[in-house]
């Protein structure tokens, strides 16, 4: 309704109306012609310029000469009790004091929904943001414009010196105490079956994986991603035991590694479609920053799982359409690290040792497939396993230094592609930690890391928990129903990341084998990281 200014405006205070007064008469009364007006502020009545600025001259000249005056008397008087009390002036150079940094120091912020909890050895549950964690319905994220665009890596003839750098033919198969290996040679359908064999695989290990390979393509939904709640789509709730943690860029990420772990891309293949689908699926999720390329969806463990998946996609093939989506990916990374060296759930927060270890392994897969990994990040990662290190090196804790589990085997392994030799007293004493203590029943995050580990230092330690742990998973795999092919443990990480998580770390560690080339030895390929 249009306003009435004859009315009271409706927004008027109360008892406004009681404060009011009779109008004030604006206008003037009519000048009479025989009363002419007064000049105001005594001006001259004659308008002449002489008149003028002889009037200006009297009515200011002797004010401003006694404010003048005024003034300089004050100022020498201030200067002067200036003199007696201003305080003698430091001798000291100045100097910036800069208060150490306690470790910690730094509030955590709140740990949001990770997709693989908290794994340290307390038996506290992890903070959550809510009890019933549900699905997030992300927003569509909008493309990076080109992915031809050029990326922000140097070109090969002109990379830093910090790359990676080319070695001659002959020396790659020389044999070596230093970490040269662990790159994607073995991916092939031939080395694969080669590695198999003389690296403790089986037949049975190999149909374990063929296996769980048909029920992740069968879980896969039609936009090509891949979801902790495996339940809905195909699967129709036929398989139980569905994750409850709200994730798509890094459920879609476990769901590819076992396929580019056995050697399966986009390119070649029976399983092309599956994969072409669901990198298509996690580059469109990608939200570029001026850090970055963003594949977090609220936890930096999906970024870095996301980012090995198209690191490693793009090693194998070299497709260029997926090389700036890996850079970009890998910078956001290098930029989420804590001034510390560590990552965890949020970008620049205080580490915790297993967000670093997905981060590291991302940062490495793009060290095999050329891309830019500036030298200070890895440096600095160094840094950060020093910090949660116990028995100088030998043993790790999650955030602190500890002797846990998990984290031991995270750090040793990064020890490992960060340059420990196969010979380090310290690496051997923690590798004894880890064999005697024999792969887990249910904690299938432990297994990946520590079947690793093992793997890559070779020996009779290997040999024994190679045995085990190959042979556990092959008679613990479903065999019947829709499940069949995949895995579950009931443990803390299996409750938050259901038998999509489960099927998928399982897989990885049957393909340990062929997935990365042995570190050290005849058959490590030169690339220092």
């Amino acid at each position: 309704m249009p306003h009435n200014p004859a009315q009271p405006s409706s927004s008027t205070f109360v008892g406004m109306e009681s404060l009011s007064e009779p109008p004030i008469q604006c206008a003037s009364p009519p000048v009479q012609p025989d009363q002419p007006r007064l000049p105001p502020l005594n001006r001259p009545a004659r308008a002449d310029e002489r008149s003028r600025w002889r009037w200006l001259r009297d009515r200011f000249a002797y004010d401003a000469i006694s404010v003048f005056a005024s003034a300089v008397v004050h100022t020498i008087v201030l200067i002067t009790l200036a003199y007696f009390v201003w305080p003698e002036a430091e001798t000291e150079p100045f100097q910036v004091i800069v208060a150490p940094i306690a470790d910690n120091s730094a509030p955590d912020l709140l740990d949001p929904i990770d997709i693989i909890p908290d794994i340290s050895a307390h038996d506290e549950a992890p903070n959550v943001l809510m009890d019933k964690p549900v699905e997030v319905q992300m927003p569509d994220a909008p493309n990076i414009p080109s992915p031809l665009a050029a990326p922000k890596a140097a070109p090969v003839n002109s990379r830093p010196a910090d790359i990676a750098w080319e070695v001659p033919q002959s020396v790659l198969m020389i044999a070596n105490d230093a970490p040269f290996g662990g790159g994607f040679e073995g991916r092939t359908q031939e080395e694969r079956a080669r590695l198999v064999s003389q690296r403790g695989g089986t037949p049975g290990s190999e149909n374990a994986v063929e296996l769980a390979l048909v029920w992740l393509a069968e879980h896969q939904r039609q936009d090509g991603s891949w979801r902790l709640d495996h339940q809905k789509g195909s699967c129709n709730a036929r398989c139980g035991n569905k994750g409850s943690t709200a994730t798509s860029t890094g459920a879609t990420a476990l769901g590819l590694l076992p396929f580019l772990g056995a050697g399966y891309t986009h390119k070649q293949g029976k399983y092309q479609k599956v994969v072409e689908e669901g990198l298509y699926y996690l580059t469109g999720r990608m939200i570029e920053t001026r850090h970055g390329g963003d594949l977090q969806e609220g936890t930096m463990y999906a970024h870095g799982l996301a980012t090995i998946a198209i690191c490693e996609a793009y090693a194998m093939t070299g497709d260029p359409e997926l090389k700036t989506y890996a850079q970009k990916a890998i910078d956001f990374i290098v930029h989420a690290q804590h001034p510390r060296g560590g990552w965890r759930y949020l970008p620049g927060t205080p580490g915790d040792t297993t967000v670093t270890g997905w981060q590291v392994m991302a940062l490495k897969s793009a060290r095999l497939a050329k891309l830019y990994v500036p030298s200070h990040t890895t440096e600095m990662a160094k840094e950060y396993l020093n910090k949660v290190q116990d028995a100088g090196g030998a043993f790790y804790g999650y955030q602190v230094s500890g002797k846990d589990p998990a984290p031991t085997a995270v750090g040793l392994l990064l020890r490992m592609y960060l340059g420990w030799r196969q010979s380090d007293e310290l690496l051997g004493r923690g590798s004894l930690f880890l064999s005697n203590r024999g792969p887990s029943k249910t904690d299938m995050y432990f297994n990946y890391y520590a079947t690793q580990v093992l793997a890559h230092r070779g020996g009779t330690a290997w040999r024994i928990w190679n045995d085990d742990m190959r042979d556990y998973l092959v008679d613990a795999q479903a065999r019947s129903g829709h499940e069949a092919g995949s895995w579950f443990f009931t443990d803390r990480h299996g409750s938050f990341g259901g038998r999509l998580y489960t099927t998928s770390i399982s897989a990885m560690i049957l393909e340990v084998y062929y997935r990365h080339m042995p570190l050290y030895g005849e058959e490590a390929v030169e690339d220092e990281f």
